[in-house]
C-alpha cells in the first residue's frame, strides 16, 4: 500500500509533519513552495478560516539556499530554508483563486476520465471486442466535446489564466485547445524551466523529483493536435512549423476533440 504523503512544516523552532495543512490550528500565516491539485481543498479551507497562505513565486531562491548552505533537497530542509526567504518573493493566495482551481479540477477530472475510457473502448473495438461499444463511444465523444468547451470557456474567463491562454493561442496561432487550457491552469509556471521539464518528464535519464504523467499526457495531446493541424495547412508561424517538422513522423493517437 502506498504511503500517504505528508507535509513537512517548520514553525520557527522545530520541523514536524502533518497529514493535512488544515491540522495547523494555531497558524495565522503559512508559506508554501508549490500548489498542486492534491492540496487545493486544504488551502481553500485555510483561506476560508482567515489564515493567510503565501506561495513562493521563484523556486530558484530555494535551490540557491540549498547550495549556499550545503543542504540536500528534502522536504524537511526545504521547510527550514523557506523560512529564510523574504516575504517579497511570495504572493498571497486568495479564496477566489482556489475556488476556481477546485471547481475546475472537478471538470478536468471528468474530462480526463472520459478521454481514458474512450481510448480504451476504441482499442477494444479495433481489436475485435465490439460489445456495442460504438454507441458508448459516440456518447463519450459528445460529453467530451461539451466538457472541453466548458473548460476552455472557464479558463478564458479568468483574468490571469485567460490572458496567458489567449496570448499562447496567438503565438502558436491555435484557435482553441482544451489541453492548452488545462496546462495554463495547472502547470506551475512560476517554476524555473528545468523544474517544469522534470515535472513533464522532458529531462532524459532524470528520475528524481516530481513527475506528472497526467500533465505530460496533455502536453502530448496538444503537440499531436498542433502537428496534425500544421500538416493540414493551418496558418502557423515559421517557428511553429519548424518545430512541427522536427517531430517524429510516426502516427500517433489523437486524444482531443478540438
Amino acid at each position: 500500500m502506498e504511503k500517504e504523503k505528508t507535509h513537512a512544516v517548520f514553525d520557527g523552532n522545530r520541523v514536524f509533519r502533518v497529514g493535512r495543512l488544515t491540522e495547523l490550528k494555531g497558524a495565522s500565516e503559512i508559506y508554501i513552495d508549490a500548489l498542486f491539485p492534491q492540496i487545493y481543498d486544504e488551502v481553500l479551507e485555510l483561506l476560508r478560516r482567515g489564515v493567510r497562505v503565501y506561495l513562493l513565486k521563484d523556486t530558484t531562491k530555494l535551490k540557491k539556499l540549498r547550495v549556499e548552505n550545503n543542504m540536500r533537497k528534502s522536504d524537511e530542509n526545504d521547510a527550514v530554508l523557506l523560512a529564510r526567504i523574504s516575504s517579497e518573493v511570495f504572493r498571497p493566495l486568495t479564496t477566489e483563486e482556489l475556488e476556481i482551481k477546485a471547481r475546475m479540477r472537478l471538470l478536468i477530472n471528468k474530462y480526463e476520465r472520459i478521454v481514458r475510457w474512450k481510448k480504451t473502448l476504441k482499442k477494444l473495438v479495433k481489436d475485435g471486442f465490439d460489445y456495442n461499444f460504438r454507441e458508448s463511444i459516440r456518447l463519450m465523444e459528445a460529453d467530451g466535446k461539451m466538457l472541453s468547451e466548458e473548460i476552455v470557456r472557464q479558463v478564458t474567463s479568468f483574468p490571469i489564466y485567460g490572458e496567458v491562454y489567449r496570448r499562447t493561442c496567438e503565438i502558436l496561432r491555435v484557435r482553441r485547445s482544451v489541453d492548452l487550457a488545462i496546462l495554463t491552469l495547472e502547470l506551475p509556471l512560476y517554476w524555473p524551466l528545468q523544474g517544469l521539464k522534470g515535472l513533464l518528464g522532458l529531462k532524459p535519464n532524470k528520475t528524481e523529483g516530481l513527475y506528472s504523467r497526467r500533465l505530460r499526457r496533455h502536453i502530448i495531446a496538444f503537440a499531436v493536435n498542433l502537428y496534425m493541424n500544421v500538416k493540414k495547412g493551418m496558418d502557423a508561424s515559421d517557428e511553429v512549423i519548424k518545430i512541427v517538422n522536427s517531430l517524429p513522423k510516426e502516427k500517433k493517437q489523437h486524444l482531443d476533440w478540438n
